[in-house]
């Protein structure tokens, strides 16, 4: 990101690191101890398997975010991709994933912002290289599966049980003989609370996938 953002920025920038929740990858603001589950996770299984991100959602990694999501800045997707690609390569398996579906947005809102961002920042994975040039060519990246059908209310500001209410029945599935018994990654930006992860995996089950992960870019830090 070095090109994008000032050293400020990039010097700012806070690894989504242990310890932290095996389950939902929260980030425990005390750096001190091992992984441990969160509330919320001891209180209420979560659908999806394991959820995992590449940064805090603040500073710079948030700026970012907010440059490519609300203000058009769609020249930092490609970057900010390959910084998701790094946490991909960190916490999975190329063979523990069969497809790789971007959060899907309501096709009002996507006509709104234009793009949807969690599709333009998987989109160039295929592209990418690391030094052994080992890239992520052999994932099947499908951004039509997931379909939200549901024009929901803004998340922001709202507390995880009323995001879910918000998002009841809001997922569906086109072609679920496409997921059926398939390990699936969920991506997005960011995850706050849980809920549309939650909503998309259990969607995605009912549909017969076998198991849904998720990752994203940016993760907020509990308090």
């Amino acid at each position: 990101m070095g090109p994008f953002l000032c050293p400020a920025c990039t010097d700012g920038f806070l690894p989504a690191a242990s310890p932290l929740c095996p389950v939902c990858g929260e980030v425990f603001r005390s750096r001190q101890g091992e992984d441990h589950l969160c509330g919320p996770c001891t209180q209420s299984p979560r659908k999806f398997h394991k959820a995992r991100a590449v940064g805090v959602y603040e500073k710079g990694l948030l700026k970012a975010v907010h440059c490519l999501k609300y203000k058009g800045r769609r020249e930092l997707a490609r970057p900010l991709g390959r910084l998701l690609l790094t946490g991909f390569r960190e916490h999975w398996q190329p063979d523990e994933i069969d497809v790789v579906l971007p959060v899907p947005l309501h096709p009002k809102r996507m006509r709104m912002r234009g793009f949807n961002q969690s599709f333009l920042l998987v989109q160039s994975w295929r592209e990418s290289q690391n030094s052994n040039g080992a890239g992520a060519g052999g994932l099947a990246i499908v951004p039509g599966l997931l379909k939200r059908v549901t024009p929901t209310l803004p998340q922001t500001g709202l507390g995880r049980s009323k995001r879910m209410k918000n998002l009841r029945g809001a997922f569906v599935i086109n072609s679920p003989e496409k997921i059926k018994n398939r390990r699936i990654l969920l991506v997005d930006d960011v995850y706050t609370t849980g809920a549309t992860a939650d909503a998309c995996a259990g969607a995605l089950l009912k549909g017969g996938a076998a198991r849904v992960d998720v990752l994203t870019l940016a993760r907020t830090m509990s308090r």
